[in-house]
């Protein structure tokens, strides 16, 4: 079961809470408004598809009574209202639609706290490139107008982007920043939100006390706010920290909560987080059962909410949003007189004389490719022969090396998992079966599992690329180190290029850093890890670090098949491998690789 992958990747969704603007206070004589008043009402009961339709109701009286301001606003309220109901699609529409009319108007104000939005709701898409290019807009434009509370906003959602790089000093640090502008101005709402984050970053630093006692007091504040949203966030929070306390019962408690009131107000990421934290804690409590049974609920809502469709949709958006910018700001500039008729005309004659040009240009090139064609063609047949030979001898290759690596790592795990089960079956008959046993198979099946995801994974030509290979990196680490008991420290350069590699190259980097992990965990008997990957000058390279035992290099004896196979994998596709260790000092494997041979396939 992988419930601790999966809810690793779903608490980044709620847990670290964004600061959306909702902006009904402006200072524009809409603020009193009773229908954007109530919707904001609406909003902090979770009824958002009320909210929705009184909002939709009151955008065809303003369109009417040509309320532009107050169109600007009613927009961006629907688009957050459908964020908390993970319809991400309709959200970005309505945003970009508010975006428009704001530039438009040249409000700035307006401008910037939209931005965030959209900044918010890429960070809940995992696309932090995308989200932290419209915080930086919205930050220029709360600086420029001094507005310190979308400043703090953009102080809480920064933060939520280091909590899930695993940068958790950074995070806390803009979460202080943003509660101290909080406290400062008031707000109530964002007070609550900045301590239920902070409380985030404790439970991952394994101070739970302290975590309780940060999710307890936003619990408090969301109650007195009538926020469900962010009651059901808190209540999840304070269960999963007592899952962690292995206080399983009352786990359950809280997440049964949260789930309960998460259904009652439509909101599906609180949902999908539920779902996974019921299914960890059945799965602690020892009760499989249940835990198979949430699991599949989680599985289920969780393909529905993220999927690589909506991601696709909203970069298609986005695209045709900047176009329909730069076709406005083309029109402008026409009303303006900057673009006059004289200069297209002129242009248009100058176009015109260059098509001559390469139209004869062009006739004298066809005749030099006929006369050259027929020498070409000689040589290119000659060439495909040879070319479908290559290809021939390069697929039988592929085919006997998928073949070992699925009798190695599939056949030998199902080999293992019937030998256990036969043991576990006989032991059953004896009476004297124990629940380490099925604990065992369960673990082995686990295994298995992940390790056919990471070879079917392997096998895609579409992921073998340097930038697909650094995020499974990135995400493989996360997931494994996550249920360690070891402090660590991931620091995976952020821009990588979105470079082709060859899947040799692919499969023995990944396969290599996933034994250089696992000798740190199960053998090194350490309590701290760091793994660092960088790419400079058209060299990747790769460092993994523990402050474990350590062992003396020059005494291995025959007996360092795992670090000769490393060094094999490695050394294969035209890279450097090292392992530096002494007694009582830990170990450091270092990997570099070249450009070069990133992208060429060596023969093993």
């Amino acid at each position: 079961m992988r419930l601790k992958h999966l809810s690793n990747v779903l608490k980044k969704l709620f847990i670290g809470i964004f600061a959306s603007t909702f902006f009904v206070s402006s200072a524009s004589s809409q603020q009193t408004d009773p229908v954007l008043v109530q919707s904001e009402i609406l909003y902090r009961q979770g009824k958002y598809e009320q909210a929705i339709q009184i909002l939709a109701d009151r955008l065809k009286i303003a369109e009417q009574k040509k309320e532009t301001k107050l169109k600007t606003i009613i927009y961006n309220s629907i688009g957050k209202s459908y964020s908390q109901l993970g319809k991400s699609i309709e959200a970005l529409k309505n945003y970009q639609t508010a975006a428009r009319m704001a530039d438009e108007q040249n409000d700035q104000a307006s401008l910037g706290k939209i931005e965030e939005n959209i900044g918010a709701l890429y960070e809940e898409q995992k696309n932090f490139g995308q989200a932290l290019i419209h915080y930086q807009k919205a930050e220029v434009i709360a600086r420029e107008i001094k507005d310190e509370s979308l400043l703090a906003d953009i102080y809480n959602n920064t933060g939520i982007i280091y909590e899930q790089q695993l940068k958790y000093p950074l995070a806390l640090e803009n979460y202080q920043k943003a509660l101290q502008v909080y406290q400062k101005l008031k707000k109530t709402d964002r007070i609550a939100l900045s301590l239920n984050n902070m409380g985030i970053v404790y439970k991952f630093l394994g101070n739970y006390s302290k975590a309780l006692s940060f999710y307890t007091q936003s619990l408090k504040y969301s109650e007195l706010l009538g926020d469900n949203f962010l009651i059901a966030a808190n209540l999840n929070n304070i269960g999963n920290v007592y899952a962690m306390l292995k206080d399983y019962p009352q786990a359950i408690r809280y997440n049964t909560k949260s789930l309960a009131l998460a259904r009652s107000i439509g909101a599906t990421n609180i949902i999908v987080e539920a779902l996974s934290s019921l299914a960890d804690d059945y799965a602690g409590k020892g009760d499989f059962k249940n835990a198979y049974r949430w699991n599949q609920q989680f599985i289920k809502v969780n393909n529905d909410y993220i999927n690589l469709e909506s991601s696709k949709k909203l970069a298609e958006l986005q695209t045709l949003y900047q176009t329909e910018k730069q076709n406005r700001q083309i029109d402008h500039l026409k009303q303006n007189g900057q673009i006059n008729a004289l200069k297209l005309k002129a242009q248009a004659l100058l176009i015109q004389r260059q098509n001559y040009q390469l139209f004869f240009i062009s006739i004298i090139l066809i005749i030099s490719l006929g006369l050259g064609y027929s020498l070409y063609h000689i040589q290119q047949i000659k060439q495909l022969k040879k070319h479908a030979e290559a290809i021939r001898q390069t697929q039988n290759q592929e085919r006997s090396r998928i073949a070992k690596d699925m009798h190695d790592d599939i056949g030998s795990g199902l080999s293992k998992i019937t030998l256990m089960a036969a043991s576990a079956t006989a032991r059953l008959q004896n009476h004297t079966l124990e629940s380490s046993e099925i604990t065992n198979i369960a673990r082995v099946s686990k295994d298995l599992v992940e390790n056919m995801r990471d070879l079917i994974w392997v096998l895609n030509p579409e992921n073998a690329t340097l930038d697909n290979l650094t995020s499974r990196i990135r995400e493989y680490c996360s997931d494994y180190l996550e249920t360690c008991a070891v402090a660590a420290e991931i620091d995976i350069q952020d821009e990588i290029p979105c470079l082709k590699i060859s899947q040799q190259v692919q499969r023995n980097l990944f396969l290599t850093l996933k034994e250089a992990l696992h000798n740190c965990i199960k053998h090194a008997d350490c309590n701290s890890v760091s793994i660092k990957l960088t790419y400079t000058n058209q060299l990747l390279t790769i460092i993994i670090a523990d402050n474990g035992k350590g062992f003396d290099i020059n005494h291995l004896k025959g007996k360092g098949n795992g670090l000769r196979n490393m060094k094999y994998r490695i050394t294969a596709i035209g890279g450097e491998f090292e392992s530096l260790s002494h007694l009582e000092a830990g170990t450091t494997t270092i990997i570099k690789i070249t450009q070069e041979k990133l992208q060429n396939t060596l023969p093993v």
